[in-house]
């Protein structure tokens, strides 16, 4: 097997109400809307994530996003008026997490200090 990427999916049942959330969060709209109840977030050619509407599984997804900055994620999501629970140090690491409206986890991790 040759995995060449990869895209994460959150599931909600207000894709509306996610779009606009995940807008504010990556602080852009989504890239494709390739089909009906299904959006994505291109961020490298090779990862993104995807909005997937579908009410019997919404809630239920988490997605970890590595990044360089996370107290300049942290300054961004406050800008966006998105409620977080700060930096928190880790074994190896430090993550920062958020929940989305329908109580999907989005956490994003960098290197630790």
């Amino acid at each position: 097997m040759a995995i060449k990427g990869v895209l994460a999916q959150i599931t909600v049942s207000d894709l509306a109400q996610a779009t606009e959330y995940y807008g504010r969060l990556f602080g852009r709209g989504p890239d494709e809307n390739p089909m009906p109840g299904l959006l994505e977030w291109h961020f490298t050619s090779e990862a993104g994530l995807q909005l997937w509407a579908d009410s019997s599984r919404s809630g239920r997804s988490t997605v970890v996003f590595t990044e360089d900055d996370l107290a300049g994620v942290a300054e961004r999501l406050e800008a966006a008026k998105i409620e977080h629970g700060g930096i928190e140090d880790a074994t190896h690491f430090q993550i920062l997490q958020v929940l989305d409206p329908e109580g999907n986890h989005v956490v994003f991790t960098s290197a630790g200090s």
